[in-house]
């Protein structure tokens, strides 16, 4: 890297954005101010100060016409982390620096980090984890055998939910054995719950499909198959449409949509 004496000037900020492209991948200057709360003019010096200093690498495809710069963190910038982690007795998260954007980041923690953002005192994303950091959680309450892209804490108005999320690709991507097809529920997206044997300590679990289409054929197999845990169901066009708090959300058997916060109502 090599500037020893820069890595020794990183501020508490530029910690932060380096910690955030080493767990969610590559990311935008637009999302780093959003993330850190702070101007993209901000973001853009510190991302430029991290890249000057071999932390972090940055890239733009030549078919985009925004000609947006994309941000992720080199080995150099990984091997800072892990030292520094380690040196202060913190654990260091698995495949540190390795990981892919995720579609739950982007479609949901994001939007709620904005909603946040803009109803300071009223409501916050309190707390999210990625897709490694859910199924540790969900190991240490016994559910390993559970699949989930990202799990989150809402709170809005004194009330809270703590929720799971699944981005679901599309029957096609759900393959499954033969001997679990007739317990397979929505195609496979979340056999796990019904084979749990002890409720899932959340207030609700969220699905975010493909399209109307396919939110149609989950809630249909819902209300033949229901659930302990209240599932909510969504779309991505939805999601690009509409805040994520919003009334957005559908639950099996009942008309019409639900805010966020009463999902697990």
């Amino acid at each position: 890297m090599g500037d020893h004496a820069a890595v020794r000037r990183l501020s508490p900020r530029r910690w932060r954005i380096l910690s955030f492209l080493a767990q969610h991948g590559s990311t935008s200057t637009l999302d780093v101010a959003l993330v850190c709360d702070v101007s993209r003019l901000t973001a853009h010096r510190d991302l430029a100060w991290l890249h000057e200093a071999g932390l972090v690498r940055r890239r733009r495809s030549e078919e985009d016409r925004t000609h947006t710069w994309w941000y992720e963190v080199t080995v150099e910038g990984v091997e800072v982390l892990r030292r520094d982690l380690a040196a202060s007795g913190r654990p260091v998260p698995l495949q540190l620096g390795w990981r892919r954007p995720s579609l739950a980041g982007a479609l949901l923690f994001l939007p709620l980090v904005e909603v946040s953002r803009r109803n300071p005192g009223r409501c916050e994303l309190f707390q999210w984890l990625a897709t490694m950091e859910t199924s540790a959680w969900l190991r240490q309450h016994d559910l390993a055998h559970l699949r989930a892209d990202g799990y989150g804490v809402w709170l809005e108005d004194g009330q809270c939910l703590r929720f799971l999320v699944h981005v679901d690709h599309g029957p096609a991507a759900d393959r499954i054995a033969d001997y679990e097809t007739g317990t397979s529920g929505p195609g496979g997206l979340l056999t796990g719950y019904w084979r749990a044997d002890r409720v899932v300590p959340v207030g609700g679990v969220l699905v975010i499909a493909q399209d109307a289409d396919r939110e149609d054929q989950l809630l249909a197999d819902l209300v033949r198959e229901p659930l302990r845990t209240p599932v909510a169901l969504t779309t991505r066009d939805s999601l690009c449409r509409h805040w994520p708090d919003d009334q957005v959300w559908r639950v099996a058997g009942e008309e019409g949509r639900r805010r966020l916060i009463d999902v697990g109502a």
